[in-house]
């Protein structure tokens, strides 16, 4: 499509209609996103807008928050989980990676957080 002169908010809207449509395996999806980002390098047409960038970042840290919580629940049980999933879910990413680096080695939850 970048070829064949296609505007990028049609090419956009082409992958968005696509992706909604169909999905691929997460391998696959894995090769398709690297070829695509390596292509766009390549000819410098950055695929990704800066709301959509956002978007991502945002779905990152809910996608750590949501490990931690499961690593919180696995290890100290739901009451746990309970007593700390809003300073979860409003943490930063740097906190998340921290918290989830000492979750490692924590005798009790408190000493995660502290």
């Amino acid at each position: 499509m970048y070829e064949r002169g296609y505007e990028r908010g049609l090419i956009l809207a082409l992958f968005r209609l696509i992706d909604w449509m169909i999905r691929l395996p997460a391998g696959l999806e894995a090769d398709f996103r690297q070829q695509l980002y390596a292509y766009e390098e390549q000819q410098r047409m950055p695929y990704v807008t800066t709301v959509e960038q956002a978007g991502i970042e945002k779905g990152v840290k809910q996608g750590e928050a949501i490990i931690l919580l499961a690593q919180l629940q696995e290890k100290f049980g739901p009451d746990t989980v309970d007593a700390y999933r809003e300073r979860v879910t409003a943490a930063e990413p740097e906190e998340l990676l921290q918290w989830s680096k000492r979750i490692l080695s924590a005798e009790t939850a408190e000493t995660i957080f502290h």
